[in-house]
């Protein structure tokens, strides 16, 4: 599906939305709307991450510890950004640093995250074709797809805490790869490990494959019910005007359907 880049923006920084949405009645980690919105800003006024929003970070770092994966959806408007240049990236990174001990795992994983975000924006070849080659570790995606493995069998499989802690991305990227075309569907899949990282990076790379368009129109309205200023849809629009080099922001979204529809209930039962 070739969806725009600004689609494709709004429909990463607004899938993790859904998944928040989604995991609202569940007692999640780390509050990540948070520092996105932070970040958004600070890119917006300055294409830059702010030492006040360091400090932010290294607050709640130690309030709580957190994965790679948590770490990755809290600076998540900094690696859309950033996604096609890995050296701003690392100075980005190097900023945090400064505030924040961040493991040499963590900014492995970060890159890898990176990688995957560039390739699916500029969606040249079909996902799994070219996500594969960005680590020998995503191969088990393949095998997982060519096997037919279940969702069952995944969740017996990685079933300790940290077993989803260690692969949150590979079974996050099979979520994804099993049903590309379809942001519903992956994200109701990623939903069933009951790991909010897991359902986050599932549903930004849904979100970015498939675009805003590709979310379920009853979605994106409740998330516009509880936006109602508009205020997170005027701020993707200037990240991404800021990062495409535009004159004048992109027009805030309006109404989304002009007709009532009933939002769907965020969450699933659990298996």
């Amino acid at each position: 599906m070739n969806q725009s880049l600004s689609n494709s923006f709004r429909g990463s920084l607004l899938g993790l939305k859904v998944a928040n949405l989604i995991n609202s009645e569940k007692q999640t980690l780390l509050n990540w709307e948070i520092i996105n919105q932070k970040v958004i800003i600070d890119l917006i006024k300055s294409e830059t991450i702010s030492r006040e929003t360091c400090e932010k970070i290294t607050f709640i770092c130690k309030k709580s510890s957190i994965s790679s994966g948590e770490f990755i959806l809290v600076i998540l408007p900094l690696i859309l950004f950033f996604h096609e240049t890995e050296a701003l990236l690392h100075e980005q990174l190097e900023k945090i640093k400064k505030y924040n001990n961040i493991t040499q795992e963590t900014i492995e994983d970060i890159m890898i995250f990176r990688k995957i975000t560039n390739l699916i924006l500029n969606q040249e070849k079909p996902p799994l074709n070219h996500l594969l080659t960005v680590s020998p570790l995503l191969k088990k995606v393949e095998t997982f797809l060519d096997n037919q493995t279940t969702l069952t069998e995944l969740k017996k499989q990685f079933r300790p805490q940290t077993a989803l802690d260690s692969n949150y991305l590979l079974l996050s990227l099979y979520c994804f790869c099993r049903t590309t075309d379809n942001f519903k569907l992956s994200i109701l899949q990623a939903s069933q490990f009951n790991y909010p990282v897991i359902l986050g990076i599932t549903a930004v790379l849904s979100g970015a494959y498939n675009g805003y368009s590709g979310i379920p129109v009853s979605w994106r309205l409740n998330i516009s019910l509880k936006d109602q200023e508009n205020s997170l849809y005027q701020q993707i629009s200037q990240l991404w005007a800021k990062w495409a080099g535009v004159d004048e922001p992109l027009k805030i979204i309006g109404s989304i359907e002009t007709q009532v529809i009933t939002s769907p209930k965020f969450g699933v039962n659990k298996p």
